[in-house]
């Protein structure tokens, strides 16, 4: 094995923490930042921010942008099914929900991705241990919050759009991992954050609330962590990741997201963890490890792309 091999893994890994980290502020920066605007219109903002930047950037990087039908066809459908419709739901339901029920119904976003991608890719198959792992992950999430979680049936609407919010991630990342191989990650991005910048924008019109920029500096705050940390930077990184790593693997962020998050209250905010802290964490660490390693199998191909994917 050459030298680069590992170093090069090394890397991956601490950029998937990386996103881990940066992914598990935004629930709560989106929940703080919407500044008296409308969620489409807030939505709308930090996307066209995020993607004129990255268009400024591409030249600098020199990436070519997307060419022919295909291409195109591929950053618009990321376009609007993930930076629209998937974050629109988002900032949307997210005015009406806790951040911490947010982050647990969007931890079903690797059980949408273990279904799309075994019909979608071939070489992610659903298997039993995938399956099971998933849902234990997912168990852990719940069991993080379950001293102070709160299910109120006047919310199901909300509540509903957040795990439709995973389903079009869900369906986005499928969709680029089998298609969008020919493209670098910024020349995807930036077309894509436009596009569902200005869908978003249009249904912030329709729906009445407007495109007006904000008056507090902490939505100003707010609206620029989003588009470059959350947004630029973050989804560099992802769209990197997704060319060597499975999209079941990289799925699996939205369940340390919520685990990120209460690290960082302990950090700053002086908030204790729990004994359901400390199990949620566990079933977490047990599920994604019991998901992302190879079942024992005679078939070397088996364990070679099991390894791969953790």
């Amino acid at each position: 094995m050459s030298r680069e091999g590992p170093r090069s893994r090394i890397l991956e890994v601490g950029l998937y923490a990386l996103l881990c980290l940066v992914w598990g502020s935004t629930w709560l920066v989106i929940k703080v930042g919407y500044g008296g605007l409308g969620p489409f219109n807030v939505a709308a903002l930090r996307f066209l921010a995020a993607g004129a930047l990255l268009s400024a950037l591409i030249p600098v990087l020199g990436v070519r942008w997307p060419r022919g039908g295909t291409q195109w066809t591929v950053v618009t459908f990321v376009g609007l099914t993930l930076f629209a419709a998937d974050y629109g739901l988002i900032y949307w339901g997210e005015q009406y929900l806790e951040s911490g029920l947010t982050a647990i119904l969007f931890a079903t976003l690797p059980l949408v991705t273990i279904g799309c991608a075994h019909v979608y890719l071939d070489a992610e198959p659903l298997t039993w241990r995938k399956l099971a792992g998933t849902l234990l992950a997912f168990l852990g999430v719940v069991a993080l919050f379950g001293d102070r979680l709160r299910l109120e049936p006047s919310k199901a609407g909300a509540m509903l759009a957040i795990i439709a919010s995973a389903f079009f991630a869900a369906v986005a990342s499928v969709t680029s991992k089998r298609h969008g191989a020919g493209l670098h990650a910024a020349a995807i991005n930036a077309p894509a954050m436009l596009v569902g910048g200005l869908a978003l924008a249009i249904v912030s019109l329709v729906v009445g609330d407007g495109c007006a920029l904000p008056r507090e500096a902490t939505t100003w705050w707010a609206v620029a962590y989003l588009a470059i940390a959350g947004s630029v930077l973050a989804f560099l990184v992802y769209f990197s990741l997704l060319r060597t790593w499975s999209v079941t693997s990289l799925s699996f962020i939205s369940v340390f997201t919520p685990a990120i998050a209460l690290v960082l209250g302990f950090l700053f905010l002086d908030e204790r963890p729990t004994r359901w802290t400390v199990l949620g964490a566990a079933l977490i660490l047990a599920g994604v490890t019991l998901a992302l390693t190879a079942s024992p199998s005679p078939a070397a191909g088996t364990r070679g792309a099991g390894r791969r994917s953790a």
